[in-house]
């Protein structure tokens, strides 16, 4: 994912996750994305959600995505 991707959470991640199917129609925008650390970069990206109309910008990071055994997100449109 690059900044300016259109991205919502993946089938996988609200189907297969308890708890997570409040996620299954938000739709974001990557407002950033870069790499962070002090001994050795992290990827991370922010999302800026449209949640019930307003919009919530979130922080992933890989130390988050890489404990999963799918891809949380999905991109819907490349910018």
């Amino acid at each position: 994912m690059k900044l300016g991707d259109m991205v919502k959470f993946s089938r996988t991640h609200y189907e297969d996750s308890p708890g997570h199917a409040y996620v299954k129609n938000w739709i974001g925008i990557v407002v950033e994305a870069s790499a962070t650390g002090f001994h050795y970069p992290i990827d991370e990206i922010k999302i800026m959600w449209t949640i019930d109309g307003d919009p919530h910008v979130m922080h992933y990071d890989a130390v988050w995505w890489n404990k999963l055994d799918y891809e949380p997100f999905e991109v819907i449109n490349e910018s």
